[in-house]
């Protein structure tokens, strides 16, 4: 008898310890610094499109990452399509100033969203075009000039 009641109370344990454990492993970001504005705190799929990408968004020492569904050409309309930019438009496409309501202005601080496509560079999100399976990074970045 003793027994049976040993195991149930090791296996309610054991349940509570790997509950406690998954939510720490899929822990929010902390609501603070550049996270106060963000739209989004834990990692999102949106949209149902035939292309899936994944978008990290990177402030402040802390990420999100983003699986996008979507039919649209660019980097720029997919993002868009589901308001995760914002910006002024010019002659170059959208210059992007919010990235998941987190704000990176070049003229207070000389931030901005630096973006790359598999861990290099791109000319700009209207310019980028997507394909099934790539992987994009928006990271806030403050420049050194």
């Amino acid at each position: 008898m003793k027994a049976k009641a040993l195991t149930r109370i090791l296996c309610m344990l054991l349940t509570c310890l790997l509950t406690a454990f998954m939510l720490v492993a899929c822990a929010d970001v902390d609501r603070s610094g550049d996270w106060e504005t963000a739209t989004y705190v834990k990692d999102e799929t949106l949209g149902k499109g035939a292309k899936t990408i994944t978008v990290k968004v990177v402030a402040d020492g802390q990420e999100l990452t983003f699986t996008v569904r979507t039919d649209k050409e660019n980097l720029e309309d997919a993002l868009l399509e589901h308001e995760l930019i914002a910006g002024d438009e010019g002659a170059f496409g959208l210059y992007i100033k919010k990235v998941n309501g987190i704000v990176a202005d070049y003229d207070a601080d000389k931030s901005y969203w630096a973006i790359t496509k598999n861990g290099e560079p791109t000319s700009g999100a209207r310019d980028t075009l997507i394909a099934d399976g790539e992987c994009y990074e928006l990271t806030k970045t403050v420049s050194e000039w």
